[in-house]
């Protein structure tokens, strides 16, 4: 399967020695589930680069980003018209944090920042349970990194996992696009030398020592990215 990788943005720079960038975080995610088949491309849209048709690849996955999808820039309005594409054609789309965002604010929902922190390893509740949601869970672990939030669905759209922190966890919209605010692609060392780099200061310090207490909550990642590919393929 040829995956368009919608790059929103580079990682945090401490980590990229290591991780390189989201291409390899997602490669190496859904290498960890045993489908050898994904293949991704990527496409750094933020830079300008979009690509030519909505069927161009089999699936879309639109990743993380610093900015807000609210906020007036060329590239986000671009996206979000290329989101409403992607939907006409009933495209196979994915969207993590930034991404999951990116197709409620296109499709007519609404996306704010909120008071609340969303940092570490913290379980979203299935609200739905889909066909593709296999291996079953009841609720699920991953990390999350996130101040903006999801507060009205986009049309047509179904909230199929929710948490404590976070009232719009994942949803769906038909069978063709699903959105994740967490990061399944982060593992607990991603995540630990991100939390510590990026959530600095005093007034912080409180959060992230919560965020960092959560490193070895049981994490169910590689099951997320399962359910993801499941999803796209119409399982």
């Amino acid at each position: 399967m040829r995956i368009g990788l919608l790059r929103c943005d580079d990682i945090f720079e401490d980590l990229r020695p290591e991780y390189s960038g989201y291409h390899q975080l997602f490669t190496n995610l859904f290498a960890a589930t045993g489908d050898e088949s994904v293949e991704f491309t990527d496409l750094p849209v933020y830079q300008g680069t979009f690509p030519s048709a909505p069927d161009e690849y089999d699936a879309w996955l639109i990743t993380g980003s610093a900015r807000g999808v609210y906020e007036d820039e060329p590239w986000i309005r671009s996206l979000l018209d290329l989101v409403r594409d992607l939907d006409v054609a009933r495209a196979p789309t994915l969207g993590v944090c930034f991404g999951h965002q990116a197709i409620a604010q296109a499709l007519g929902g609404r996306v704010e920042r909120v008071d609340t922190w969303g940092i570490g390893n913290r379980a979203a509740r299935i609200t739905r349970r889909e066909s593709w949601m296999t291996p079953g869970h009841d609720e699920v672990g991953i990390f999350y990194s996130h101040r903006d939030q999801v507060l009205d669905l986009p049309s047509g759209g179904r909230v199929v996992a929710t948490a404590d922190h976070c009232p719009v966890a994942a949803l769906a919209v038909g069978d063709h696009m699903l959105g994740i605010q967490a990061h399944p692609e982060f593992d607990p060392h991603y995540a630990d030398v991100l939390y510590r780099g990026r959530y600095t200061g005093t007034r912080l310090q409180e959060v992230l020592d919560d965020a960092l207490s959560t490193l070895d909550a049981p994490l169910h990642r590689v099951d997320v990215a399962t359910w993801m590919l499941r999803f796209i393929r119409g399982l």
